[in-house]
């Protein structure tokens, strides 16, 4: 085992219930270590350093076909990636289905929509009526590096790593109520399928936004979760978060 996985290890059992959270390395995967990985309606996909894309089955991390890809996503939409070349593919039948448009990011994780920024920090929605089709692609406005969706609205990080929440009215037609500036800073944040939000700073802590309900989807503060150490990405199911360190091992945490 790798010493930084040990390191973190220790770490984890040291603090399992530090803040409510139970924190411990997580499954690695098979090859190399991870770059990112994200989870929706209980399954878990996740990239590593190569480019080689997984899928979490059981306690082992299953390779799907290569795409060279650097960022995967999963939800309602199914297994969406991005390619080293900013190309967008789905994962339909086995294999990558090659999608119209170019992305840096991409989240599947809203009601039956996906959503994505481009390298010029661009903001697009994919409705779920065109899901299956592939095509209609909708700017809808503004700017930000990291974008992610739930079922009360979505979440996003600019290049000033500023936060943002943008309420969603029709998962139909991507339909929002208007850009709203939460306090705080973040590189990047992801929302779960409850309409948690959790997210990692420019220091590497991770927070998990409070007070979220349905009343109130924007939540009401910030709550550090100290357990995990230093991270780089993270995501949320089902009450478990989902973690790449600094240094490439895959971390969980759970309430």
């Amino acid at each position: 085992m790798r010493a930084t996985a040990v390191f973190l290890l220790v770490l984890g059992q040291l603090a399992l219930c530090q803040g409510g959270w139970r924190c411990t390395q997580g499954h690695q995967l098979n090859e190399a270590l991870a770059a990112q990985v994200d989870a929706s309606l209980g399954q878990a996909v996740a990239t590593d350093t190569n480019g080689q894309a997984y899928s979490l089955s059981g306690d082992y991390w299953k390779a799907l076909p290569y795409a060279n890809l650097k960022h995967v996503s999963v939800g309602e939409a199914g297994i969406w990636g991005i390619d080293a070349s900013d190309h967008i593919y789905k994962y339909v039948g086995g294999s990558w289905a090659e999608v119209p448009g170019l992305l840096i990011q991409i989240d599947a994780g809203g009601d039956g929509f996906v959503v994505g920024v481009n390298a010029a920090n661009h903001i697009y929605c994919l409705a779920s009526v065109y899901t299956k089709h592939y095509n209609g692609w909708k700017d809808i406005g503004g700017r930000l590096k990291y974008f992610s969706c739930g079922p009360y609205g979505c979440w996003g990080a600019n290049s000033g790593d500023q936060i943002f929440f943008n309420p969603l009215t029709s998962a139909a037609t991507c339909s929002f109520s208007g850009w709203q500036h939460i306090g705080g800073l973040l590189k990047m944040i992801e929302v779960g399928t409850d309409g948690n939000a959790f997210g990692v700073n420019g220091n590497g802590h991770v927070f998990q936004r409070t007070g979220i309900t349905k009343d109130l989807p924007q939540g009401s503060g910030w709550h550090f979760i100290r357990c995990l150490g230093t991270m780089k990405q993270v995501s949320y199911d089902l009450g478990t978060i989902y973690g790449v360190s600094t240094t490439g091992v895959i971390m969980k945490a759970t309430a």
